[in-house]
């Protein structure tokens, strides 16, 4: 298998087996509409194939032989399957390959057996190494991005990520009638209530920030005749517009004179990092919040999180915005 095999013809080598179907529909349920990008599908279904090859085996065969498997007296024979997978993964680490794939790949074949109701026994995921730890994105970091930043389209898409704390696809997904009636009504700043689906439906309040606000309305005054169902930042897919945004970043990132590329994903943790060393004074203001915010499941210690109403939400996150707006000497 020297040549890597196009999506469509992935798609449909998965389509062909129950067990992969069945792994298919599980990635599509974890999704908020309930289909899985098709970068998800590449980095999944490619890794899996490969590892069907490497074991002689179809999808449907791996099922059906750890099925059997499990029914062997001896606990090293019903092991076979992470044995071989041991195997295959060492196989990756000879060849010249990011880390990062080699775990994703390692990721895609437990996700396969555990769609399958036949998880694994392993301790954990090779992990993505080595780590590289980034520095932290500063408000004088963000500054000097919007400044380079020369299309309106970019400065809102980086000030509104910047001060919401909304992953990328839930912002690119934002439509123009989520905040019109709120501009006519002379919202200062503007609030969504969300919901996304993973593991499990999660929903949550989201706000944009004084300074977001006005960049955005400016930016849509600057777009000729926008319908409300268009969306707020257009692009082809969530994914294009995933990948375009951080080739923005990157290129903004070289001129501002950073040593280092900035990424959506360190907007979203500009957000977290800033409020979470806030001290607004205010004890409704705490971790759950700024989690319950960013659409994140909280922990089933922490127990049930009844979120304040709107207007009380509103009021803390005026209280902390001055760490979330670069031009702020608070």
């Amino acid at each position: 298998m020297s040549t890597r095999p196009s999506l469509d013809s992935l798609i449909k080598w998965a389509e062909t087996f129950e067990s992969t179907r069945r792994w298919l529909k599980r990635m599509n349920k974890r999704k908020s509409n309930g289909q899985a990008s098709m970068n998800t599908l590449k980095s999944y279904f490619r890794p899996m194939k490969l590892f069907c090859y490497y074991a002689g085996l179809n999808p449907d065969q791996l099922v059906a032989e750890r099925e059997e498997d499990f029914l062997k007296k001896s606990r090293f024979e019903r092991r076979r399957a992470e044995d071989r997978l041991d195997a295959w993964f060492a196989t990756l680490l000879e060849k010249n390959r990011a880390p990062g794939s080699n775990a994703l790949s390692y990721y895609a074949v437990c996700s396969f057996y555990k769609a399958n109701l036949m998880p694994l026994v392993v301790d954990v995921a090779p992990k993505n190494f080595p780590v590289k730890h980034k520095p932290t994105l500063t408000k004088n970091n963000l500054r000097d991005l919007l400044e380079e930043a020369e299309k309106p389209i970019h400065k809102a898409l980086i000030f509104c990520q910047a001060q919401s704390g909304l992953g990328i696809s839930d912002l690119l997904e934002r439509q123009v009638g989520e905040v019109s009636k709120q501009f006519e009504a002379g919202a200062e700043r503007l609030h969504f209530h969300l919901r996304r689906i993973k593991e499990e439906a999660v929903e949550f309040d989201s706000f944009f920030g004084a300074g977001s606000t006005r960049m955005l309305k400016a930016y849509l005054e600057s777009r000729e005749n926008v319908a409300l169902d268009e969306h707020l930042f257009p692009c082809t897919s969530i994914d294009s517009g995933t990948k375009n945004f951080d080739d923005v970043l990157r290129r903004l990132s070289s001129k501002a004179g950073l040593d280092w590329d900035v990424s959506s994903h360190d907007l979203r943790k500009f957000f977290s990092n800033s409020l979470k060393t806030a001290h607004p004074g205010d004890p409704a203001f705490n971790n759950s919040l700024i989690e319950y915010w960013m659409g994140h499941s909280l922990p089933r210690t922490q127990g049930a999180y009844t979120a304040p109403t709107v207007e009380d939400q509103l009021r803390l996150y005026v209280l902390a915005e001055p760490r979330l707006d670069p031009y702020s000497s608070r």
